[in-house]
């Protein structure tokens, strides 16, 4: 049962990763809010329906799982841009390197 148990938490959590890869990395550079939503709603889906059915071999609950995630999604990109805000980007002068040379 242990096993089972593993199993349907670590296939989906690994495709639901790879997917939501897939979609941030064309989109972080444009757009990093979008890239952030987009792959988390992607991966979440993805998670959502292949957990559901290894786990219990049907999709009853998947309305139910999905909004959960996206409630859990919506509140994690809040804090993201409330980061964002608060807290300022480190400005250097272009010329400077990024890692502290040492001399």
């Amino acid at each position: 049962m242990q096993g089972c148990l593993a199993s349907s938490t670590t296939r989906p959590f690994l495709f639901s990763e790879l997917a939501d890869f897939a979609v941030y990395q064309p989109l972080r550079e444009r757009r990093w809010l979008l890239a952030v939503a987009a792959s988390n709603l992607v991966g979440l889906v993805i998670d959502s329906v292949l957990f559901l059915q290894i786990a219990f071999g049907s999709l009853d609950f998947i309305e139910g799982q999905i909004i959960g995630e996206i409630w859990t999604t919506i509140f994690a990109v809040l804090v993201l841009l409330a980061r964002r805000w608060v807290v300022p980007r480190y400005s250097r002068p272009a010329d400077e390197p990024t890692v502290p040379q040492i001399a």
